[in-house]
């Protein structure tokens, strides 16, 4: 029996992704490639041990295949290969190129044609693209169906944009043309760039698919449109105070009066509308309220104040079966009473709200009643702790924020917080005035000084 001594070596297909076994012997002289019926990622592809990565899920030309499978082929491959080189072995013979492959592709049960790629599989179109992305990724980020309709309606808007528009041949006109497509529809630029962003992210995931490439200046584009700082909706403190204890006149269902109420303890509290409706009295301990975020799962530790607490106090003995603090239908029907129950208290204070269409630019005036939202509760809370003086990383330990750039969509200087720190200015020229005039003062003047501040501040208490 003769030694034979050839070379098997896994590789990846570059144009196709295929997975391949090349196989040298002869003094490699002779050399003929195997090519299998799986295909592989080539970022997910071990170099070093030339098979896939272990632990991983490889997607190519609309195909799935786990490591398990790829690097189980392999081995078969493999095995059979080996098995023809050794039956040649005992018949003293080397095998030609042409003999070794009708007998592994004999052993395989294939035909010679074998020995060639497989043809891939057809390209997808846009519409089966996004239904892949929003499988894949909604699988793995765990979207819920409000996020994935986020993403839907950015994809309808580039198919209307573009309606003859395929997943491979996207260009940067094709960019333009949603931009023009969005200014003619009257989006305001903002949600421009948001809907772009979100599509940006979808050509990303298109790009990192095997025939899918997606141009550079595409997956870099910029919409350049204008856009100004969001006018952030909250209620002043004074506003505040006077919106929890309005008395209302023609409430008989108390329907007003809740939904107020229910505002005004996210306002006092920061909680969110998820978190108002599944508060319940098991959270409330020691004064405080202790859950998880429905949101982010952050875990929230908020003091009660004395107006949260007196809410709490009205809707005792009033919770529901399960426990529930509050009885709230839903965050909708909260919404739109919670704008009747403002308009009610008078809180029609002016919100100018400036933003561009395309390089136009509009303005539009609203009372403050008629867009009031759930959400502006949670802004007012963080507006008049602020105001108040209250140190940002506090004002964080109730919200959940995890750093203050994540809290800072919700802040807005608002006029309570500059009086306040202007008024510092005052202070400190009465206190620099006094501290000179005192400064030549003899010691027994002082303490007779502070014994007449001590009086007056005692009557003023």
């Amino acid at each position: 029996m003769i030694q034979i001594k050839f070379s098997i070596r896994p590789y990846i297909k570059g144009t196709t992704g295929q997975v391949g076994l090349k196989v040298r012997w002869n003094q490699s002289k002779c050399e003929v490639s195997f090519f299998t019926n799986v295909w592989a990622d080539p970022a997910k592809w071990d170099n070093d041990l030339l098979r896939a990565k272990k632990g991983t899920t490889h997607e190519v030309r609309g195909m799935r295949y786990t490591h398990d499978v790829i690097n189980q082929t392999i081995a078969e491959y493999r095995e059979e290969i080996t098995s023809v080189f050794d039956k040649c072995a005992l018949r003293n013979t080397v095998p030609t190129v042409d003999e070794l492959k009708r007998m592994v592709n004999a052993a395989l049960g294939r035909g010679a044609a074998s020995t060639e790629p497989i043809p891939v599989a057809k390209k997808k179109s846009m519409k089966e693209m996004i239904e892949w992305f929003l499988e894949e990724c909604g699988r793995e980020k765990n979207w819920d169906d409000q996020a994935k309709e986020k993403y839907t309606q950015a994809f309808l808007h580039i198919t209307k944009a573009n309606p003859r528009i395929r997943p491979d041949k996207i260009t940067l006109e094709h960019m333009y043309k949603l931009r023009e497509w969005y200014i003619k529809n009257e989006y305001r630029n903002r949600t421009i760039n948001k809907q772009v962003t979100m599509l940006k992210g979808f050509l990303k995931w298109i790009d990192s698919k095997d025939g899918y490439e997606v141009p550079t200046a595409v997956l870099n584009f910029e919409t350049n449109l204008k856009v100004l700082p969001k006018t952030v909706t909250f209620l002043h403190y004074d506003e505040l105070l006077h919106f929890a204890h309005f008395e209302f006149q023609n409430d008989k269902s108390g329907r007003l009066s809740r939904a107020r109420d229910f505002w005004c303890f996210m306002a006092f509290t920061s909680l969110r509308i998820s978190d108002l409706m599944r508060l319940n009295r098991v959270h409330i301990l020691d004064g405080r309220i202790e859950m998880f975020a429905q949101k982010t799962g952050e875990h929230l530790y908020i003091p009660l104040t004395e107006e949260a607490q007196v809410i709490i106090d009205r809707y005792k003995g009033k919770e529901t079966k399960e426990g529930l603090v509050f009885d709230i239908p839903s965050a909708q029907k909260l919404n739109d009473a919670v704008k009747d129950a403002a308009k009610e208290a008078g809180l029609d204070r002016i919100i100018t709200e400036v933003y561009y269409i395309g390089t136009e630019r509009y303005e539009d005036n609203h009372k403050f009643c008629d867009i009031i939202s759930n959400h502006d509760a949670r802004r007012t809370f963080v507006s008049c702790s602020l105001a108040m003086g209250i140190p940002a990383e506090t004002v964080m330990k109730c919200t959940g924020h995890k750093n203050y750039n994540t809290m800072k969509p919700y802040i807005e200087t608002a006029t309570e917080t500059q009086a306040l720190q202007m008024e510092k200015w005052n202070k400190n020229q009465y206190r620099s005035k006094i501290i000179n005039l005192l400064d030549d003062v003899s010691e027994d003047f002082l303490k007779q000084l502070l014994v007449d501040i001590q009086k007056r501040l005692a009557k003023a208490d």
